[in-house]
């Protein structure tokens, strides 16, 4: 089985890894060259845009993305003609589940973080959009919840304000980074976003305390996952200082709370407002994990 752009590139010895919901994704390998890749191929029309945007850009600078060698159509000659399709280097690696491999993805967040976004096509959200953001949901989930969860979650941190923006992947997790006990790669990009830095830290954080992963994936040592993930970010972070003539680390150590927090709001508002669709987790377990970390609230 095979199959080819409409600029001729031909993809062969196709297999299908699990799969997910905006995309189909195959391994295979590029016939003239022998490379071996990973074919993403659009089932929902525009999915794979920002991803393209990301992948080209991240793709020009030392970041931690597979090198997208090809974006372009589906011929007519096999399966979704037309289609939209990106055509990456595949890997080498599995989904992390070592303290040591948590650390590394907290690593890998670290070095995405220092990757230049000024003359990028990414959507950048500022600082004013993701308080505003975090605040529409936090009311959102009091409402449904009858009580007002916000009264007890971190206040936001005067240092939030003069926090750098950078490119974040947006789903940092188990799932989403390949380790090969080095440095490690994260993959797919849909979520990306430039954003106040902190938001990746905030997410990777709440998805090992929540234990979500890949199928297959065994969830345990929440804590030291979080831990483990928070140390790598903060020993490899760089940059100019952030606020208060502050390294970025002890500047960050000081926001660590409320992006947890953003994170879990993120998450349980995200499952709140899909909870009818099917494989959606109960939105009530991402308040149940943010509870826990934030006994007050």
């Amino acid at each position: 089985m095979a199959l080819r752009l409409t600029d001729g590139t031909i993809i062969t010895n196709l297999s299908e890894p699990p799969q997910g919901i905006r995309h189909r994704l195959l391994f295979g390998v590029e016939e003239r060259s022998g490379r071996e890749v990973a074919m993403k191929v659009e089932l929902i029309d525009g999915a794979l845009e920002a991803e393209r945007l990301v992948l080209e850009w991240l793709t020009e600078q030392d970041a931690p993305a597979p090198r997208l060698w090809a974006a372009g159509t589906l011929d007519d000659s096999g399966e979704h003609p037309g289609a939209a399709c990106l055509i990456v280097d595949r890997v080498a690696g599995g989904a992390t589940s070592s303290l040591a491999g948590w650390g590394r993805l907290g690593r890998a967040l670290a070095r995405l973080a220092e990757v230049p976004w000024e003359g990028s096509a990414l959507k950048a959200l500022d600082h004013d959009a993701f308080r505003d953001l975090h605040e529409r949901r936090v009311a959102d989930l009091s409402t449904a919840l009858g009580r007002d969860i916000g009264a007890s979650l971190p206040p936001l941190p005067s240092s939030y304000a003069e926090a750098p923006l950078v490119v974040t992947h947006g789903d940092p997790g188990p799932g989403n980074f390949v380790d090969d006990g080095y440095a490690g790669t994260l993959v797919d990009w849909e979520d990306a976003v430039v954003a106040p830095r902190g938001l990746d830290l905030g997410r990777a954080r709440f998805i090992a305390l929540l234990g979500v992963g890949p199928e297959g994936w065994v969830a345990e040592e929440l804590e030291g996952r979080a831990e483990a993930v928070t140390a790598g970010f903060l020993a490899d972070i760089e940059g100019p200082p952030a606020a208060a003539d502050l390294p970025p680390a002890k500047t960050l150590e000081g926001e660590l709370d409320w992006w947890l927090a953003f994170a879990g709001v993120q998450f349980a508002h995200w499952r709140l407002e899909r909870a009818e669709a099917p494989r959606v987790p109960p939105w009530l377990d991402a308040v149940a994990v943010l509870e826990s970390a934030f006994p007050a609230c």
